[in-house]
């Protein structure tokens, strides 16, 4: 059974130490194990049950520093998750839209992010698959991947 997980906030001085630090990759003996599919379901019943609605949720925001996140496809409004994502521009047309984030709460702040995106990750069995996303879901794949670097949305503004 999920388990919905504490997030982390940046009003935390703790927290915000884990939610700036740079994740690493999930390794190749730890796809397909129970526990990443046990911490996968806990965190998408996370992003469920927040109390602001979530477009995504990176694994940093429950303060483990993993190469894994969720995004809410806006096309499809079903949950997809990404591990080791590598994430490129298609193009160099930007774009600027209010973010906010459930790790800094109460905030509202517009962002420059790139309108097209191609991103390569891997599922919880380690298959390698390629996606591109455009306008919504390209920024919240950019905000989450931030994540996973240490980055917050409030550091590109």
């Amino acid at each position: 059974m999920a388990k919905e997980l504490k997030i982390l906030t940046i009003y935390n001085k703790e927290e915000e130490k884990i939610l700036r630090t740079k994740s690493s990759p999930v390794e190749k003996d730890e796809f397909g194990r129970k526990e990443l599919i046990d911490f996968s379901k806990d965190l998408l019943e996370t992003a469920k049950k927040s109390d602001e609605p979530a477009g995504g949720i990176a694994a940093p925001q429950v303060g483990v520093n993993k190469d894994i996140f969720y995004l809410l496809n806006y096309d499809t409004d079903r949950w997809e998750i990404f591990v080791n994502p590598i994430v490129e521009p298609l193009g160099f047309t930007k774009t600027s839209i209010e973010e906010s984030c459930l790790s800094v709460p109460d905030r509202e702040e517009k962002v420059l992010r790139y309108k097209k995106i191609k991103v390569t990750y891997q599922d919880l069995y380690g298959k390698k698959h390629m996606k591109k996303f455009s306008d919504l879901n390209a920024i919240t794949v950019q905000h989450e991947k931030d994540h996973l670097e240490g980055i917050l949305f409030i550091d590109r503004i």
